[in-house]
C-alpha cells in the first residue's frame, strides 16, 4: 500500500519535472554528499523513519538551488516524546556551499551548516537536561574511485549552548547496480567530551525512477548501545520552479 502511494506521488512529477543530469540526494545515508541542488530547482528528500521504540515518524530535507555553488535548507523531524503530543524534534535551516571541484585525488568538498531553531536537545552527549544543540558544521566530499565504486565521508562539529563542541564523522563506500541503483554500507558517530560517545553503522539501497525521481530504503544499528537500530524508507524528487 505505501509503495503504491508513493507511485502515485511520483506520477505527476515523472511526467511534468525538466531534468539535467541525475537527481543527488543526502539520504538513503547520514552521509551527507557534496552535490548542490541545480540552480532554479526545488528539491524534497522526505522518508519515514522506524526507530527503537518509536512509532513511524517522517523526516523531510526541502532544498533550493540558487547559484551553482550554492543551496538553501530546511530541515524537519516529526516526533513523539514518550508522553507528550507529537511536535517537530527537530527543525534547521542552513546551507550547502560547493567550494572544490574534484582533481584526480583531491575529492569534490562542500560545507554545510545549520542552525537549529529551538536548540533541541540533540543526544545523550552531554549531561545537559535542557535543550542545548545550536547547530552544526559539517565538510561532506567524495571520490569516485572507479566508474561504479566511489566514497563519501564527512567530518564536522556540532555546537551546544554551554560552549562545548562534538566531533562527527561519517563513511559510505557506495556501489552502482545496473543504470538506475546503487548500494552502500556505513559506518557513523560522534566523540562528544563526555561519556556518551555514539558509532552506529546501516546499509541500504536506492532506485531512479527517473532523472529526478528517486526510493530509497535503509536501516542500522548502533554499536555502542545494540538495542538501539532504525529503518527508513524514502522518497527524493525536484521540479524546475525558476
Amino acid at each position: 500500500m505505501f509503495m503504491r502511494i508513493l507511485l502515485y506521488l511520483c506520477l505527476p512529477i515523472l511526467t511534468f519535472a525538466q531534468s539535467e543530469g541525475r537527481i543527488e540526494t543526502d539520504r538513503p545515508d547520514q552521509t551527507e554528499c557534496p552535490f548542490i541542488v541545480k540552480k532554479g530547482y526545488f528539491q524534497a528528500e522526505m522518508g519515514f523513519n522506524r526507530a527503537t521504540s518509536e512509532n513511524l515518524f517522517p523526516t523531510s530535507l526541502l532544498k533550493i538551488g540558487v547559484h551553482k555553488r550554492l543551496e538553501l535548507r530546511y530541515v524537519s523531524v516529526l516526533g513523539q516524546e514518550v508522553g507528550k503530543e507529537t511536535r517537530f524534534q527537530t527543525e534547521a535551516f542552513g546551507f550547502k556551499w560547493a567550494f572544490l571541484e574534484p582533481k584526480g585525488w583531491i575529492p569534490r568538498t562542500s560545507v554545510i551548516v545549520h542552525y537549529n531553531l529551538d536548540h533541541q536537545n540533540r543526544d545523550f552527549s552531554e549531561k545537559n537536561l535542557r535543550g542545548h544543540s545550536i547547530g552544526d558544521v559539517v565538510f561532506t566530499l567524495q571520490n569516485d574511485l572507479t566508474d561504479r565504486f566511489g566514497i563519501g565521508y564527512n567530518v564536522g562539529t556540532e555546537m551546544h549552548s554551554n560552549g562545548s563542541l562534538e566531533g562527527i564523522y561519517r563513511i559510505a563506500p557506495n556501489m552502482l547496480i545496473g543504470s538506475r541503483g546503487y548500494a552502500y554500507v556505513e559506518v557513523f558517530g560522534r566523540f562528544p567530551a563526555s561519556e556518551f560517545a555514539d558509532h552506529s553503522y546501516d546499509a541500504g539501497v536506492a532506485y531512479y525512477l527517473s532523472d529526478d525521481v528517486k526510493l530509497d530504503l535503509s536501516a542500522g544499528q548502533s554499536f555502542t548501545r545494540p538495542q538501539e537500530y532504525y529503518f527508513a524508507l524514502g522518497l527524493s524528487f525536484r521540479l524546475r520552479i525558476f
